[in-house]
C-alpha cells in the first residue's frame, strides 16, 4: 500500500493496487460484502465507495450470514449499501443514475450455476 497527500487538503492517500481512497468507487454484485469491508478497512474509510447486491438485505443475510457483520463494519466505516441493484439495468436505478464513479469493480464471484459443478471444477473451466 502506498500513501501519499491529496491536494492541499492534507489528507493521506491510501493506494492498493489501482484502487485509491481518492477514487469513488462503486461495487456491485457483492456477495457477503466481504471485498467492500476489506478495501473500506484497508483504507480507514468507506466514505469514498458504494457497494451494491442483487439481493434484498433480508435475502442476503439468509444466503450469507457472514455478510451482516460486514455490513456492520462498512456502516461504521461510512459506506453506502445498496440492495435490490441489477447490473443490467443499474443505469437506469434512481439511487446511481446521477453518480459518476472512477472505478466500478464487478468480482464475478459467483457464476450461478446449478448442474453439480463449482465455479472451480475442472469440468467447469473446460
Amino acid at each position: 500500500m502506498e500513501v501519499g497527500v491529496l491536494g492541499n487538503e492534507n489528507k493521506e492517500e491510501k493506494r492498493i493496487m489501482h484502487y485509491s481512497s481518492s477514487h469513488k468507487i462503486l461495487l456491485v454484485g457483492e456477495g457477503d460484502f466481504s471485498f467492500a469491508a476489506c478495501l473500506a478497512t484497508a483504507f480507514g474509510s468507506a466514505a469514498n465507495i458504494i457497494a451494491t447486491s442483487l439481493d434484498s438485505k433480508e435475502l442476503l443475510s439468509l444466503k450469507h450470514p457472514s455478510a451482516v457483520a460486514n455490513l456492520e463494519q462498512l456502516k461504521r466505516l461510512g459506506d453506502i449499501v445498496l440492495h435490490e441493484v441489477d447490473v443490467r439495468t443499474m443505469t437506469q436505478d434512481t439511487r446511481l443514475s446521477s453518480k459518476i464513479f472512477d472505478r466500478i469493480v464487478f468480482n464475478f464471484p459467483h457464476a450461478g450455476f446449478d448442474d453439480g459443478y463449482r465455479e472451480h471444477s475442472a469440468r467447469r473451466i473446460k
